[in-house]
Formats: structure tokens, sequence, C-alpha cells
């Protein structure tokens, strides 16, 4: 469980891709085999065994491209209620748990996968912070040094002027992660951290 993401980030010339699901991980594999440079793909392979479904072989996915799984409503974004969400690998599955629960409470997000972390896709995340104006970003990696330091890092230098609050960052602690799942819960952050910190964030509570 200990995050490698961040290990690699600094590596000039790579491109980075994530894939939380069989069908991205094919288009960005297939991608890879055809770019010149050289790539490197995270993929969480529990959630590999757990999909089901069949893959369209004919797709090429981007190495420079977020994908937006879900789009707030235009009511949520319209009463300020809505949050863009950052995440890759495990946290694409934690998010997508906690949506309707999110919703339930009043609030909103535009949920968007980083499935390029090397090159960082700006133009999807400043699209998205246009209409939210607030982002969390649920993070694999620790606190220190990690992806989410990075992409706020980027956020607070090229999109300064659309946050109506600070960049909340929901990462590890910096600390090994335990082996047993039941201390991994106290490390990692889960869904029910995320739907705290979209609260925080659209009550102006931070």
């Amino acid at each position: 469980s200990q995050p490698f993401h961040a290990y690699v980030m600094g590596i000039p010339g790579l491109k980075i891709c994530t894939a939380s699901s069989p069908h991205a991980a094919y288009g960005i594999t297939k991608s890879m085999i055809r770019d010149n440079g050289p790539c490197f793909l995270f993929a969480p392979v529990k959630m590999m065994k757990e999909a089901k479904g069949k893959l369209d072989l004919d797709v090429c996915a981007p190495l420079n491209k977020a994908t937006l799984l879900h789009e707030a409503s235009a009511e949520s974004v319209a009463a300020g209620n809505a949050v863009t969400v950052l995440t890759y690998l495990h946290g694409v599955k934690e998010a997508q748990l906690v949506i309707d629960e999110i919703m339930e409470e009043g609030f909103d997000i535009d949920l968007i996968e980083l499935t390029s972390l090397k090159p960082l896709d700006m133009d999807t995340i400043r699209t998205s912070l246009e209409r939210t104006n607030k982002v969390a970003i649920l993070d694999e990696s620790t606190k220190t040094g990690g992806v989410g330091a990075t992409v706020s890092a980027r956020i607070s230098e090229e999109c300064f002027d659309l946050l109506d609050a600070p960049v909340n960052r929901l990462c590890m602690d910096d600390a090994p992660v335990p082996y047993a799942s039941t201390m991994e819960v106290a490390v990692v952050k889960r869904g029910s951290d995320l739907v705290q910190g979209v609260f925080d964030l659209a009550s102006g509570q931070y």
C-alpha cells in the first residue's frame, strides 16, 4: 500500500498515466505502445479484477487528458454548492461511492479522474474551476512531496483567481502505511473524508 506515484513524478521526460478501470488501462496502454517516448502506467490490480464487461479494442486513449466522470448540476453550480474533485486510482472508486451521499446533503461535484499525472491536464481542471471555484484533491500519496502537492501548486500558480477557497488536500499522513487493513484506514483517506471535505468547502468551513 505504500504510495509509489510521487517517486516517479520527478523523473524528467516520462509520461505518467493512471487507470482505474480495464477500459482506461487498455486504451492508455495501447497509446503508450505507439508513443515514441518513455511512459509509465499505474493501475490498481484489485479494482481491475473486480471490473466486469467487454472492452472496446479499437480505442486509443490520449496520454495528456484527464477524464470527467461526473458533472455537477447547473443548479448546484449556481447555488455555489458544487466542488471540483480531483483524484486517481482507488480514489476514483471511493469518490464514486459517495456521490449520492454528497448530493443528499445538497451539494454536487465535478469528479475528474487524473488519468494523466504528467503532463497534467490543466485545461480540464481550469474549465471545471470556472464553474465551481472550489477544489478538493483526494490523494493516495503523502502530504509532503506527493502528487496532490504538485497538483495543488499548479492550481495555485495558474488558477488562483478562480479560487473562492483554499485547495483542500485530502492526502495520506507522512507515515508508512500499516500492513493491517484495520490500521490502514487511519492513514489512507476514504470516501467519508471526501464527503466532509466537500461539505467544508461548500459551506465555507475552511
